[in-house]
């Protein structure tokens, strides 16, 4: 059984393992405040890292939709346990909020929370204000994402990429200049959030990276984008249920 196969025979049994060993839950607390991510996302994330590292899966390791960088800082510490040299760690943010759903696509659900915070939902790229305050407490600035994975986690500056500015126009901008990907984890809530950050950086996950849709049991419009996106491309990679929300899959050869 190679690691791939050994990583989806503990995704069946996931169940039972769900607490994670002692180091991942040491891992987890040190970013618990800087992420929204349930226990069961965090735990994963930790062994999607340990596999890549014990299998020398090579690539970055590239978040879209950060927050305030505690998915991003759990794969750090994961690759500073686990792996023998650092990785290229790509942040994808606005740090200002999220933009507007398109109401035509997104859902109702999407719709609604826009709406409770008097958002438009015209899928504009402009932030709705409110909304992280919300349901979150605060919007994840730059300056959130820095402290964390330079100061307190100590990961080295050298490796860290941050894109600043809306999915739509830095990832078709910067995405030539990433490389190979090994973890692609994609939190944009929206289907156009979601689609282009698929179209252009999946190509460039390897065989036996990871592709993480944090959104995905959510909202409409990301699993339309997902569903398409998987069925224009011929892609018959399991889907695995992570919990409600989460889904993932390993790129195949």
């Amino acid at each position: 059984m190679d690691g791939i196969s050994k990583f989806w025979a503990w995704w069946r049994g996931r169940d039972r393992m769900m607490a994670g060993s002692a180091e991942i839950e040491e891992d987890i607390a040190r970013v618990r405040a800087f992420t929204m991510l349930t226990h069961p996302r965090l735990v994963n994330l930790h062994r999607q890292v340990e596999t890549c590292e014990k299998r020398k899966i090579p690539g970055a390791f590239v978040e879209c939709g950060t927050w305030k960088g505690g998915a991003v800082g759990l794969m750090a510490l994961a690759n500073l346990r686990h792996g023998k040299a650092r990785r290229i760690l790509h942040l994808f943010d606005s740090f200002e909020g999220i933009p507007e759903p398109d109401a035509a696509v997104d859902g109702s659900l999407a719709v609604e929370q826009v709406r409770s915070v008097q958002g438009g939902v015209d899928g504009r790229l402009v932030a709705v204000q409110g909304l992280y305050e919300k349901f979150a407490g605060s919007v994840g600035t730059l300056e959130d994402n820095r402290r964390l994975l330079e100061k307190e986690i100590g990961y080295p500056a050298e490796f860290i990429r941050y894109h600043r500015g809306w999915f739509q126009e830095t990832v078709p901008a910067d995405a030539g200049a990433i490389g190979s990907i090994a973890i692609l984890r994609l939190d944009g809530d929206w289907y156009a959030s979601t689609k282009v950050c698929l179209d252009h950086l999946y190509p460039r996950v390897v065989p036996g990276g990871f592709v993480i849709v944090d959104d995905y049991g959510t909202y409409e419009g990301c699993r339309k984008a997902v569903d398409e996106y998987r069925e224009a491309k011929g892609i018959r990679s399991a889907l695995g249920k992570i919990d409600s929300s989460a889904y993932a899959w390993v790129k195949k050869k």
